[in-house]
């Protein structure tokens, strides 16, 4: 029989030890990843509860109801509603303290309060997996819930195993009414009770390794997601834009490149202090961001200057655009230490259509631009013309040479 060749008490001591060990993990990143600790201090509790409780059930052949049934179901309850709890803090929820308490109270009034519950080993199945079943679906539908705003990749397995297991567990319910099993050395002892048993100590193991994985891969997003981003002002960096435009230029569809300079942004540094000039970078960035349409790409390209890049926009399109941010950003304010601060920004435009799909002459082209704007009293947008980068390059041409021994040549 399948009862005798699965040994439940055994069992229960193999998924003691499985739940302290990973328990142990589970605190050494509560005490070293602050940015997950809370979800881990809710997983450590879980797992260590689950071992209590699992020690407890393997006591049932010797130890007393009240403590190896009574409370070894309690903290059955309370080691799932840890979980979900858990699991709600991972994806930044809100965790209701009712539903935590819910179901190891519900566990606790039943057992010490209903007879039939207390002397039946079939009806307390019965109650028990309702409680760990509608924990565990509720624990899988959140994950699933987060799927597209973090899109982690062992999310969706995650899921999968707790609704899986909701599922199954809830099976244990119409076994316990039409197949109700005997009770021998302290527990239930049937075939079917065996499988689930051994189902729920696979489950374990999965659910802390989906744990342990999920804060592995937020950890490496965060990462990959620090590397793409500006610390100061929170927009992709230049490395990241550049990938970007590289991907959006293989195409060779329409578009306009922007550069943006902060005006006299040195000044403001030595008037109003570093910090002063900080906080405008941030406000100018902030103002920005704000108007960008979907697709567009904004990143601080070093110092005071930014690109944009709007994909889809013609020149005329994107001067308009353009033109209306330079606006936005005039009208700003911003003050440091009780003093305003005017801030104006130069802008320089070069398309696709005109420069072609090469991202260094479209940036040449918006560079040459920006600065001719700059050259023109400031605080406007300047299209690049076509022969701009010709001319630059006549111009230079016809510059007469100093040879090393300051002989004019030319």
């Amino acid at each position: 029989m399948i009862e005798d060749i699965i040994s439940i008490s055994t069992l229960m001591i193999c998924t003691f030890l499985a739940t302290t060990v990973i328990g142990i993990f589970l605190l050494q990143i509560w005490l070293t990843d602050r940015r997950h600790a809370a979800a881990a201090g809710y997983w450590c509790l879980s797992m260590w509860i689950g071992s209590l409780c699992t020690l407890l059930f393997a006591l049932r052949p010797i130890g007393p109801p009240l403590l190896t049934v009574g409370l070894g179901n309690a903290l059955a309850a309370c080691g799932y509603a840890f979980m979900w709890a858990g699991f709600r803090v991972f994806d930044r929820r809100r965790v209701y303290p009712a539903v935590v308490l819910a179901g190891p109270l519900a566990w606790s009034l039943l057992y010490l309060l209903v007879p039939p519950v207390t002397g039946d080993v079939n009806n307390r199945i019965v109650v028990i997996s309702v409680i760990i079943t509608a924990y565990s679906l509720w624990i899988g539908a959140d994950i699933w819930r987060e799927r597209r705003a973090e899109a982690l990749p062992t999310r969706v397995l995650a899921s999968f195993f707790f609704v899986s297991h909701g599922i199954i567990y809830s099976l244990r319910i119409p076994m316990a009414i039409l197949a109700p099993a005997p009770i021998e050395h302290g527990t239930a002892y049937s075939a079917w009770f065996a499988i689930f048993t051994l189902e729920l100590f696979a489950h374990t193991i999965l659910a802390a390794v989906a744990m342990l994985v999920l804060i592995k891969e937020r950890g490496e997003a965060l990462y990959r997601q620090a590397s793409r981003t500006d610390a100061l002002t929170g927009i992709a960096n230049r490395g990241s834009f550049l990938d970007d435009m590289q991907k959006r230029l293989a195409d060779r569809s329409p578009g306009t490149l922007m550069i943006f300079d902060l005006d006299r942004f040195k000044a403001i540094n030595d008037t109003h202090g570093h910090v002063a000039g900080d906080i405008v970078l941030k406000k100018f960035s902030a103002r920005i961001s704000a108007g960008l349409e979907a697709n567009m790409l904004f990143c601080r390209f070093g110092g005071e200057e930014f690109a944009l890049y709007a994909p889809g926009h013609d020149m005329a399109r994107a001067e308009q655009f353009a033109e209306a941010l330079r606006r936005e950003v005039e009208a700003l304010a911003i003050s440091n230490e009780g003093r305003d601060i005017a801030v104006s920004v130069s802008i320089g435009l070069a398309d696709v259509a005109t420069f072609g799909a090469d991202f260094d002459r479209l940036h040449s082209a918006a560079d040459a631009a920006l600065y001719a704007a700059k050259e023109g009293g400031r605080n406007r947008v300047m299209r690049a013309a076509p022969s701009t980068g010709l001319a630059d390059l006549a111009e230079r041409m016809r510059a007469p040479v100093i040879s090393p021994v300051g002989i004019a040549i030319g």
